[in-house]
């Protein structure tokens, strides 16, 4: 049991860690519900104002990069889960000859940073005209995120009762129903939480975009703010209202999945 001075000591810490981490957030927000040519410096004394975010959203061609990053972040997220969910099966289950080397290859693969591997890749995607499409940006991050799903989403496999996937097969079911209708079900926080983390990291992929894709008719959200900063430096509701806008789906997904999301989080990290 904790004490009345610890537990109070607890609060104080709690309280200077979250005004710490939602003052800047305040002050983002509140910069960007200035008005646009109105104010300079930080100030929280002056009318609110959307016009910056219109400006933004004009100015900055963010209803392209928009649609580009939704594009390369759906056909990542789709097709990294549904590649994972199978290796995973395949090593945790069916446990194939080379099914821990494949194991230890996805591991290696997820914790190579993505600026070792992006010249390796623009050479492999350069003779195949790939650079400068979308699949520039898609392919490499399916990698990774599938050597991330394979290593997340064995753990969840294991960890269910090695009867529930037998049980099925006896039962008459192919490997490939026991896999989706029996199996898949029951790791579902664990594959929600693989899809959430799948999203964040390609939504906020930066480099990858930036060294693949010089047509501006194909950048993504991150790359667009980077230059929309460049041609904006001193416009700072601007600014702010562009960083709002490009960090505010992640944002709207996290919330509605966080349930989940911490439930898969314990799901995939206990093995029976």
């Amino acid at each position: 049991m904790l004490s009345q001075a610890e537990r109070r000591l607890t609060f104080v810490v709690l309280g200077l860690v979250a005004i710490a981490t939602l003052y800047p957030l305040a002050l983002l927000v509140n910069t960007a519900l200035s008005p646009l040519h109105g104010t300079s410096g930080v100030t929280f004394r002056h009318p609110l104002s959307l016009e910056a975010f219109g400006y933004a959203w004009r100015e900055g061609n963010f209803s392209r990069y928009m649609l580009n990053t939704a594009i390369v972040t759906v056909t990542v997220v789709i097709v990294s889960a549904v590649l994972s969910i199978m290796a995973a099966y395949a090593v945790a289950v069916l446990k194939p000859p080379g099914a821990r080397l494949v194991l230890y290859v996805s591991i290696f693969g997820f914790m190579l940073p993505t600026e070792a591997l992006i010249v390796p890749w623009y050479y492999q995607l350069l003779p195949l005209n790939l650079v400068n499409t979308y699949w520039a940006m898609i392919l490499p991050q399916i990698a990774q995120s599938v050597a991330f799903g394979t290593f997340w989403l064995q753990i969840a496999f294991r960890a269910l009762p090695a009867t529930l996937s037998e049980s099925a097969v006896l039962d008459g079911a192919s490997r490939w129903t026991s896999l989706w209708r029996v199996m898949t079900p029951n790791v579902a926080p664990a594959i929600r939480t693989m899809v959430a983390l799948v999203f964040l990291w390609t939504w906020n992929s930066f480099m990858l975009p930036l060294v693949m894709v010089s047509n501006q008719s194909l950048y993504v959200v991150t790359v667009g703010l980077s230059n929309f900063q460049g041609s904006h430096f001193n416009n700072y509701s601007a600014l702010a209202a562009g960083s709002i806008l490009v960090a505010l789906p992640v944002v709207v997904v996290y919330f509605f999945s966080q349930r989940s999301f911490i439930s898969g989080l314990l799901a995939g990290s206990v093995v029976e």
